[in-house]
């Protein structure tokens, strides 16, 4: 039983996009299967490089596409944030799976549960403004299928995709911070529970609690 089973409900009508999706399904769906069948390390570390690698692909394909086209600028910084964030979960993902984390069930579902809703929502949308260009769409198509993703960027969309990227640095700064600053909370309360598990045991026992240090 596979975590996400591919049905018409997420085919989007443009043929190249419909089977680069049921792709990253089936690489998604492997590396769902590692945290069930324990493979070695190095089973695990090549399928999260090469979902890296479809993922960054796919990506630019899209990205390709939307360039000078119909799509709107708002569609457009949608698409690419959402873009620059999933990346950068992966590139978090793989560096923590280095440094000796595994790769847990909740993971995959987030993976999951992110790629659908991007096809659901943010993928259908830039084919329901694509599909206005009507005969155009097949060359762009074609077109996005051979070109690396800069060459149909405009000066405003390369300071676009470079402001991104700047927000989603900062984003993961903050982040970041924030995480350390409630470990060390969590920290400070996991010993103040242990002191006072230390408390009522006394208590409990019939003993006087330790005293203060003067």
């Amino acid at each position: 039983m596979h975590i996400i089973e591919w049905t018409d409900e997420y085919a989007l009508g443009i043929v190249e996009i419909d089977a680069q999706h049921r792709t990253l399904v089936g690489m998604i769906n492997a590396l769902d299967a590692s945290t069930h069948d324990n493979p070695g390390p190095e089973t695990v570390r090549t399928l999260l490089m090469q979902l890296g690698d479809y993922v960054r692909d796919h990506f630019g394909f899209e990205e390709r596409l939307m360039a000078g086209s119909a799509c709107s600028p708002e569609l457009v910084t949608r698409h690419y944030g959402e873009h620059a964030y999933f990346r950068s979960v992966l590139k978090d993902l793989t560096a923590d799976f280095e440094n000796g984390g595994r790769i847990t069930i909740p993971l995959i579902e987030y993976l999951v549960h992110w790629l659908l809703h991007h096809i659901a929502v943010v993928d259908r949308a830039m084919v329901n403004q694509l599909n206005g260009v009507g005969l155009e769409l097949a060359a762009r198509v074609s077109a996005a299928m051979l070109r690396d993703v800069s060459d149909e960027l405009t000066d405003s969309e390369r300071r676009l995709l470079a402001e991104l990227r700047r927000a989603n640095e900062e984003l993961e700064r903050q982040v970041h911070e924030r995480t350390q600053a409630l470990n060390e909370k969590n920290s400070k309360l996991e010993a103040a529970l242990s002191e006072m598990s230390v408390l009522v045991e006394r208590l409990s026992k019939g003993q006087e609690p330790p005293q203060a240090a003067q």
